[in-house]
């Protein structure tokens, strides 16, 4: 075998070696693009418009229990949830998460136990 033949082969070989980890490439970013978009809406549910009165009511009456409830995202024991199909439960942090999600519905109100301010702190004369 020749020097030629060598250099040949060396290149033959250069050329399906790039050509190859090119289209693995192109496959992996095309599927991780097309993930990327199918997964889109289902990660991000967009909030229709306007309030709900059965979303009024549940946080009234979740309120009437000495719940506080706040629309500012917080880490609550209680989460005011509208359902997909319009309805309105209270479910635990957990299950909000699982549900917003999944796309099944939209957190509300984030409602958690009233906290006392702290006592006033007297300093000695």
């Amino acid at each position: 075998m020749t020097t030629l033949h060598r250099v040949a082969m060396w290149v033959r070989r250069a050329t399906l070696t790039v050509t190859t980890a090119a289209l693995v490439m192109a496959v992996a970013l095309a599927m991780f693009d097309a993930g990327r978009q199918s997964a889109g809406d289902r990660e991000l549910t967009v909030s229709p418009s306007g309030s709900s009165d059965l979303v009024t009511a549940a946080v009234a009456d979740v309120e009437a229990r000495g719940l506080s409830c706040s629309r500012a995202p917080s880490l609550a024991d209680s989460i005011v949830l509208e359902r997909l199909d319009g309805t309105v439960d209270l479910v635990s942090f957990d299950e909000a998460l699982e549900a917003s999600r999944s796309g099944a519905g939209w957190v509300r109100w984030y409602c958690s136990p009233v906290v006392p301010a702290p006592a006033e702190v007297i300093a000695p004369a």
